[in-house]
């Protein structure tokens, strides 16, 4: 992933139903399908629970990206509690703690995303980004001494 994160869109795990089954048949789903292949049952709201961290995910990326980063962070930390291995969840988290100051937070979630996908180019140009403003880059609440408006903080392309 490159630039900015991009909303995770469900894909089918194995080709069928997004990994869920009939709780009444064990049947899973045809791939072009959401209903089961034995019943007719509907099993979307199946895969609603199954698929709940990427929404809560896509969510917190729209309020990011909205400005709205306290909303957002909440959401996100639903993502990432609903689904610990969803690595963009923890970076535009990282990010979005970062523009909010919160840079104990922000370097944890970069930190995690690193330990899930060590070559993601996201999380590392974010941590090391944090970590320059750690070292005299930045002031207090997040600007960056000189104090223009058009410079980037660690979670600029959140």
């Amino acid at each position: 992933m490159t630039g900015r994160p991009e909303p995770v869109i469900p894909r089918q795990d194995d080709g069928a139903g997004y990994g869920v089954q009939c709780p009444l048949c064990r049947l899973a789903p045809a791939p072009d399908s959401l209903r089961c292949p034995g019943c007719q049952e509907d099993l979307a709201p199946l895969v609603h629970l199954r698929l709940r961290g990427r929404l809560a995910y896509n969510e917190g990326l729209r309020l990011a990206r909205a400005g709205s980063l306290g909303e957002a962070v909440g959401e996100l930390e639903r993502a990432v509690r609903l689904e610990p291995g969803l690595v963009v969840a923890w970076v535009v988290l990282g990010k979005a703690a970062a523009r909010l100051g919160d840079r104990a937070r922000a370097a944890e979630a970069l930190g995690r995303a690193l330990r899930l996908d060590p070559g993601h180019p996201g999380a590392g140009a974010a941590l090391t980004g944090l970590a320059t403003a750690r070292s005299g880059g930045e002031r207090s609440g997040g600007e960056r001494s000189g104090g223009h408006a058009g410079h980037a903080s660690p979670a600029a392309d959140v």
